[in-house]
């Protein structure tokens, strides 16, 4: 399974498993569908009352189906976190090159060079009464099929103007299982203890587990023994007399200095 890894600041690589094309074809499908029901519905009820009218039909055609349709995808996306129904169901989600969320502007450029998206308008609304239109949607959808078996990281054109990606939820890496803590945007904030820096990765993220772990008195001797080792070690006094107080303190100091040191360069 192809993978997309992102390298953080704290020089730990986060995984993503990349969305198989058989799990995004499956999602648009089921999108296909739900738009196809959607159509029927709307010709069968609302639109069956304006076939008398023709100018009113058009009016009622293009606002009450086509453009629902065809605005499917990127509503669903901009709503629902970058997934669709479809995508939901299957499990998998439109996000940027770093695994965060897209922008406003990724949905809309990759939606906008989406050339199956415009063929589903004409799939779902003949879909019924037609089936082999959905060959159609092949022929069209081609030059993204091409992209993305030839792309490591599955992207179709959309996705490479975008730069974005469609990754498989089920095999997900938070970057909130590492030793990233939000530190927000404290422009004035000056950190207590920047001796931390001295620290190696891996004692900050010993630091970490040690605070995830369930307090017992063993593990508050311990902590403590730790705690003073390291103010021996950085020179520098603990004045909340809380070892954990104290390694949240180094965290988060950690964490500030490093998003800075990263936003400079």
């Amino acid at each position: 399974m192809a993978r997309l890894t992102v390298h953080t600041p704290f020089n730990i690589d986060l995984e993503f498993a990349v969305a198989p094309i058989f799990k995004r074809g499956a999602a648009y499908g089921i999108d296909l569908l739900i738009t196809a029901i959607f159509a029927f519905v709307m010709t069968s009820t609302v639109l069956d009352k304006a076939s008398g009218l023709d100018d009113l039909l058009e009016a009622s055609q293009l606002f009450l189906v086509v453009l629902p349709i065809y605005l499917y995808h990127l509503v669903c996306e901009l709503l629902m976190n970058g997934q669709s129904l479809g995508k939901k169901i299957m499990r998998i989600r439109v996000v940027n090159e770093s695994g965060n969320a897209a922008s406003t502007s990724q949905f809309l450029l990759r939606w906008i060079l989406s050339i199956p998206n415009l063929a589903s308008v004409g799939v779902a609304y003949y879909l019924l009464a037609m089936p082999m239109v959905v060959l159609a949607v092949g022929i069209l959808a081609l030059p993204d099929i091409i992209s993305m078996a030839i792309s490591e990281t599955g992207k179709r054109i959309g996705d490479r103007a975008a730069n974005t990606v469609v990754i498989d939820l089920r095999y997900q890496t938070n970057i909130e299982h590492t030793i990233f803590r939000e530190v927000g945007t404290q422009t004035d904030y000056v950190p207590k203890f920047p001796e931390v820096m001295q620290l190696t990765d891996k004692d900050i993220n010993t630091l970490r587990n040690l605070l995830s772990q369930k307090r017992t008195s063993d593990l508050d001797l311990y902590v403590d023994r730790v705690a003073r080792r390291i103010e021996d070690v950085l020179k520098i006094h603990n004045n909340s007399m809380d070892p954990y107080y104290f390694f949240e303190e180094l965290l988060h100091d950690y964490n500030f200095i490093t998003q800075q040191q990263s936003n400079r360069s």
